[in-house]
């Protein structure tokens, strides 16, 4: 067995990479030649787990157009052409979406209408459907996850890891509206739980919502945060935004059961005053 994890560079293919067994890292960069370099038709049991993301910081910039689609769905295409042409069996593929393709839904179910905002969500459904497609030809089981707001790990971008930085480096931290806004946040390692789930079982979901269907604005971490004695300075920005976005994690919770998920504001309070406790020794 080999668990093919494309996107060598992204937060969560790097925690993938350390809790799942007999995993490889692809770059997106070189993929081709890995690949070649892995010898796979030696293995019964191939799994793919397509992590090309956007870089968190260049999601806006199109300074270079080609770069921008080479990264989203062409490299997608390349692997699916690479296993075309070498006749390889794969048992699963799991593409890593984004709840950004729901647009303006104010609950998000799998079966709903998509509405992309933008052009990086767009992307992400043209991926979807070449997933879809290319798996349904060639009669292979698929799992499409639509991640809302993912924090944890090695995270620099989210706005959990914003919050923590500027309040430990004494930071103003800008935010849009107020912060009244709410998203769904879940935990990476919640996330990997359930990678590992779909690739351990033959799951009934061609597409699943990696929420936690619990709304969070940022102006309700800030004041829990203050009511635990920690007061992060904020400059708030008028800006057109969603102004909420929620899965439907009905489907999820009938995979997953009883999972405990890690409670976002324990989290922060948690990493804050540890991270605190350790600069100040």
């Amino acid at each position: 067995m080999i668990n093919l994890i494309i996107g060598k560079n992204s937060n969560l293919s790097k925690l993938l990479h350390k809790n799942i067994e007999h995993a490889e890292l692809i770059s997106s960069q070189s993929i081709e030649r890995e690949l070649d370099d892995l010898n796979l038709n030696k293995y019964k049991t191939i799994n793919i787990i397509f992590n090309n993301f956007q870089v968190s910081t260049k999601l806006n910039d199109l300074s270079s157009p080609s770069d921008y689609i080479s990264r989203s769905i062409m490299t997608t295409a390349r692997v699916l052409e690479y296993i075309k042409k070498d006749n390889l069996t794969i048992n699963k593929i799991i593409y890593s979406s984004s709840s950004a393709v729901y647009g303006n839904n104010e609950l998000c179910h799998e079966s709903d209408p998509l509405q992309p905002l933008s052009l990086h969500s767009s992307l992400k459904i043209a991926n979807e459907k070449l997933i879809e497609n290319f798996s349904n030809e060639n009669k292979i089981d698929y799992t499409i996850t639509r991640i809302f707001n993912m924090y944890g790990g090695d995270d620099h971008f989210s706005i959990i890891s914003k919050i923590k930085n500027s309040y430990l480096n004494n930071e103003t931290l800008n935010i849009f509206n107020n912060g009244k806004a709410t998203r769904d946040f879940i935990h990476i390692h919640d996330v990997v739980e359930v990678y590992k789930r779909l690739l351990d079982y033959k799951v009934n979901a061609t597409v699943l919502n990696l929420g936690r269907g619990i709304e969070m604005s940022v102006a309700e971490l800030l004041s829990f945060l203050e009511t635990n004695g920690i007061v992060v300075k904020t400059n708030s920005r008028a800006r057109n935004e969603l102004k909420t976005s929620t899965a439907d994690t009905s489907k999820l919770l009938s995979i997953m059961g009883e999972m405990e998920f890690i409670k976002i504001k324990d989290f922060l309070l948690e990493k804050i005053l540890h991270t605190k406790s350790l600069l100040s020794k």
